[in-house]
């Protein structure tokens, strides 16, 4: 049990610095995002068993839009960035406590 209390937080320091918009998202951060989900999926963790049909759709729209800019894209734009970090929270949403983002300047 120590392990997956250490497992999880060090996933909750990540998602919170990739949650943080003075944090220049990569690579490396979307495909985190994207593992992160998919094995909350393959778990049926039950924060997203407790999500109504639409918003569940919601969720598997971000996260296919974020994987299709990881396809199409070879690296990241900054201007991209508010974008991006906005898709990753929604296809992480109702598995991660909900902060407000406050646009970068």
């Amino acid at each position: 049990m120590h392990h997956s209390q250490n497992h999880s937080s060090a996933s909750s320091r990540r998602i919170e610095e990739i949650c943080d918009v003075r944090h220049v998202l990569c690579r490396d951060d979307i495909m985190w995002v994207l593992h992160y989900v998919q094995q909350k999926v393959a778990q049926g963790d039950p924060a997203l068993l407790e999500l109504p049909k639409p918003r569940l759709l919601l969720n598997f729209q971000y996260f296919g839009e974020v994987s299709m800019l990881l396809l199409k894209r070879p690296g990241l734009s900054y201007l991209e960035q508010d974008n991006i970090r906005y898709c990753l929270m929604e296809a992480m949403h109702g598995l991660i406590p909900v902060k407000p983002i406050l646009p970068s300047s």
